[in-house]
């Protein structure tokens, strides 16, 4: 009886059930509009992988395996423009945020970064370069940005290059072809890494730029130092094939602050959220020993480059901005703010940029070279008939010398080296607009891929009713043989004939830099300020390592095209096996 009242005399019990039903029948219906809210969202008009669109990850599980495989984000964006064969694409990576769009057709590409100012600065390359201070590099084109490039405006003019950076830089690549002689004398035949070589070299190349013979400490020097005291038997040698190990010496800790700043800036854009990671990094005290390091020697230098300046001896980079603000202050009608940090971030910066950057341009015309004899040779050809008095003379060229010779072929090396291994450019939308007749919002992040259609493989057709009017008003070049393979490395892609024959000289051929597309330095008001510095460090290491020895083949295992992308893409490897000449 009792139990029987139990069942029949609980109404509520059935009215909780229901009511439980209910409001987990709300809760689902919920959490599901919220879930399909939080979807991402994509732009009307541009292509995109569906699939994406069907998870809250959206592209990025498909991004971040190709990263860890390749270590390259421009590998993926490639295929991206490839599967959609669309010229303009879109991509989910962050959750909850607009997606990114990939452009894949240079003449856009170049109409947006010289032309329309409703584009900018990437906000989350800012955001990931927020470590560097008052770094130009961080700022939108407005004020701030203006005025640390008119600090630094006088040290790519032809005089400071002539006059500071050449010699320092020919000094710095003679010690490094006596680096590399020690290392081939004692491989007796076998390859070995010069990764580490060339990123010395450009590292002091850089501190010699920034601070002349203010600072003492070099990273090369000692190297030489340790290779000149080691004999035959102290170097362990394997078979033909197998790499020489070298010991190196450790460099001091404000190069290693140059070291590993790029590597703090390519993981915090990287990271899905780079102000957070930011603010947790600089609580660590490894985060705190660099950048300590950083401002107790930029502190010294500058105090070092002042008192110089005062003394009225202006020669250094430091000096020279030192200069500048002088002479801009009394303009102004101002006092000279010299303990500015913008002298100490703009300046490490500087040099952070210029020594990664180009020691891995370095690295991959040394592989280039090895793995094309035929290229070597004719690039070794057109430097002793050009350099023919120093060819004569059986001596090295000088700095004058190698200045002032006009090598199309060179600069066709290395300028199809450069397009090759681009990087991709980024740009921010400053306001709602357009690409190729597609709506952009305000805050989208636009990716110029410069390795796939129109670069690397023939470009996908654009109805030119979509351009903007700045696109099509403008000049058309870089309209170069697209059936030709784009993937070979050719430098005579970037020279123009101007006489019959197969000669290289420069009586036979003209280089031209815009003979086809090119993004490497990007473009107008934000183009590479130290492109002139990069070229002048690129063309006397490879004409002085061309001159000075034979780049034999290496075995393929030491031979790799794997690259690491970051402020610029590197090889992971860089083995060189040399014959003096």
């Amino acid at each position: 009886m009792s139990l029987s009242h139990k069942i029949i005399s609980t109404p509520d019990d059935v009215l909780t059930i229901g009511q439980l039903f209910v409001a987990v029948s709300i809760t689902t219906l919920v959490f599901y509009s919220l879930y399909r809210w939080l979807l991402p969202k994509p732009i009307p008009g541009i292509a995109y992988n569906p699939n994406a669109t069907k998870s809250l990850l959206g592209d990025a599980p498909s991004m971040i395996k190709e990263v860890k495989l390749t270590g390259q984000f421009r590998v993926w964006c490639a295929k991206q423009v490839k599967l959609m064969n669309s010229p303009i694409c879109q991509v989910f990576i962050r959750p909850f945020s607009k997606p990114w769009v990939l452009l894949a057709d240079f003449r856009e590409s170049k109409d947006i970064l010289m032309r329309r100012r409703e584009f900018d600065k990437s906000s989350f390359l800012a955001q990931g370069m927020a470590c560097m201070g008052s770094f130009h590099g961080i700022y939108t084109t407005g004020d701030k940005f203006r005025s640390n490039r008119q600090l630094i405006q006088d040290l790519m003019t032809t005089s400071f290059l002539t006059n500071h950076v050449g010699p320092a830089i020919y000094a710095k690549v003679l010690e490094v072809m006596k680096l590399l002689e020690l290392k081939m004398e004692l491989a007796n035949g076998r390859p070995f890494s010069v990764k580490k070589d060339f990123e010395y070299a450009s590292l002091d190349v850089m501190l010699e730029f920034a601070f002349g013979q203010n600072w003492v400490h070099t990273a090369t020097g000692p190297q030489v130092e340790l290779l000149s005291k080691l004999s035959a038997s102290d170097v362990k040698l394997d078979a033909l094939d197998q790499p020489v190990n070298f010991p190196m010496v450790p460099i001091v800790d404000f190069l290693h602050s140059v070291y590993e700043a790029p590597e703090i800036v390519e993981k915090t854009i990287n990271a899905i959220m780079p102000k957070l990671q930011t603010w947790w990094w600089s609580k660590q005290s490894w985060y705190k020993h660099i950048f300590d390091e950083k401002e107790r020697i930029m502190k010294d230098q500058v105090a070092i480059g002042l008192k110089n300046y005062r003394s009225g001896h202006v020669k250094t980079g430091i000096e020279h901005m030192l200069l500048r603000e002088g002479t801009r202050a009394e303009k102004e009608g101002r006092e000279p703010d010299f303990d500015s940090e913008v002298f100490r971030d703009e300046l490490f910066g500087d040099i952070v940029g210029g020594h990664h950057t180009t020691s891995g341009a370095m690295m991959w015309l040394a592989k280039y070279l090895t793995e094309l004899p035929q290229i070597q040779a004719k690039l070794r050809s057109v430097l002793y008939e050009t350099l023919t008095s120093a060819k004569e003379e059986a001596r090295l060229f000088t700095v004058e010398e190698i200045r002032r010779a006009n090598l199309p072929y060179l600069d066709a090396v290395i300028e199809e080296m450069l397009r090759i291994n681009a990087v991709t450019v980024t740009r921010e939308a400053l306001c709602d607009t357009t690409i190729l007749g597609c709506p952009i919002k305000k805050g989208t992040q636009v990716f110029f891929v410069s390795n796939g259609p129109g670069f690397l493989s023939p470009s996908i057709p654009v109805d030119d009713s979509t351009r903007s009017s700045t696109s099509l008003e403008a000049k058309i070049n870089a309209t170069w043989d697209e059936t030709q393979d784009l993937t070979i490395f050719n430098p005579e892609r970037w020279l123009v004939r101007k006489s019959d024959g197969d000669g290289l000289l420069a009586e036979d051929v003209e280089f031209d830099g815009a003979a086809g597309p090119q993004l490497v330095f990007g473009l107008g008001r934000r183009a590479c300020w130290g492109r002139r510095l990069a070229y002048l460090e690129m063309k006397t290491m490879i004409a002085m390592l061309v001159w000075n020895f034979q780049l034999l083949g290496t075995p393929p295992a030491l031979s790799s095209h794997a690259g690491l992308e970051g402020i610029a893409r590197v090889p992971q490897q860089c083995y060189l096996r040399l014959s003096k000449l």
